[in-house]
């Protein structure tokens, strides 16, 4: 997305406001046989807007309703285009930074893909919004039926986006201790989080079993929780490539009273192998940790 809005990129950006903020009834218009950033950009102006209704026009269609948000039409004083931006999505979403920080979050990816593609730059990202859209044409889908596919694609990506940002509070609670962050329960957390707070494992007990994984930190160090696999009971697996060993797990849950291991046991054998690591990696003067 641009990081300085041209003139004509901000009187769309408050055209877009303004009409998000009107009582309804409003209206979205945009042109029939839509592509990816008409239906793109339809779909999230109906996640922000359910009641607003929909029309689907000629591309060369004029709209002047005052209560009517025309995106990705060229024509008239109520069309959002963002040429400036690349595409009608990606001026929406960069429009909704300063209204709803996750909204923004949550799409600006997409939206940076269907800058370069609707504009006909080169984009080498592995998800092509427009393959979306022509796969459900192909499978005879109507205009109102793709839209009404991406708008379930948005709102799972902004409750996504949602729960992540829940998720980082959470990790700020967990302690840590000797490089080792400790959950018990089901707490819901990403190691990730905890990885980047200067965690280098985590070894968690939930209802779907225990598991210790282990951050990028130590694996670029060549550190592998193969290397427990004498000291871990038979039952546990470990995944090949090292990252994490588990007894149990959201994919298959097995009761953690049958793991083998006592939790603090679990902890305790954690703790110091990962010390004897970081003793190892001192001597050659590597340091770990934050």
């Amino acid at each position: 997305m641009s990081k300085k809005l041209s003139a004509a990129s901000f009187g769309e950006i408050e055209k877009v406001k303004n009409w998000l903020n009107l009582e309804d009834p409003i209206t979205i218009a945009t042109h029939q046989f839509v592509d990816a950033d008409a239906a793109f950009s339809a779909a999230l102006l109906r996640v922000l807007r359910p009641r607003a209704g929909l029309i689907f026009t000629r591309a060369d269609s004029e709209i002047t309703d005052e209560r009517c948000l025309a995106v990705d039409l060229s024509e008239g004083p109520r069309a959002v285009k963002g040429l400036d931006e690349g595409s009608a999505f990606g001026l929406i979403v960069l429009a909704m930074k300063d209204i709803d920080s996750p909204v923004y979050s949550a799409l600006r990816r997409w939206a940076f893909q269907l800058n370069k593609t609707d504009s006909g730059k080169m984009c080498n990202d592995s998800v092509i919004l427009g393959e979306l859209v022509n796969s459900w044409r192909c499978l005879k889908f109507d205009d109102g039926q793709i839209v009404a596919k991406i708008e379930e694609l948005i709102k799972g990506k902004i409750k996504h986006e949602k729960r992540n940002l829940k998720q980082k509070e959470v990790a700020q609670s967990i302690g840590i201790e000797d490089g080792i962050a400790i959950i018990s329960g089901d707490i819901r957390v990403k190691a990730s989080h905890l990885f980047k707070m200067g965690a280098l494992a985590v070894v968690r007990q939930s209802s779907c079993g225990q598991v210790v994984i282990i951050s990028n930190k130590l694996q670029r160090q060549g550190i592998s929780l193969s290397e427990l696999k004498e000291i871990l009971p038979s039952s546990w697996f470990i995944h090949p490539s090292g990252f994490m060993a588990c007894f149990g797990s959201v994919k298959a849950p097995k009761n953690y009273q049958d793991s083998g291991l006592e939790f603090d046991d679990l902890t305790t054998i954690v703790k110091t192998w990962i010390n004897s690591h970081i003793e190892n990696l001192t001597k050659q003067g590597i340091k770990l940790g934050k």
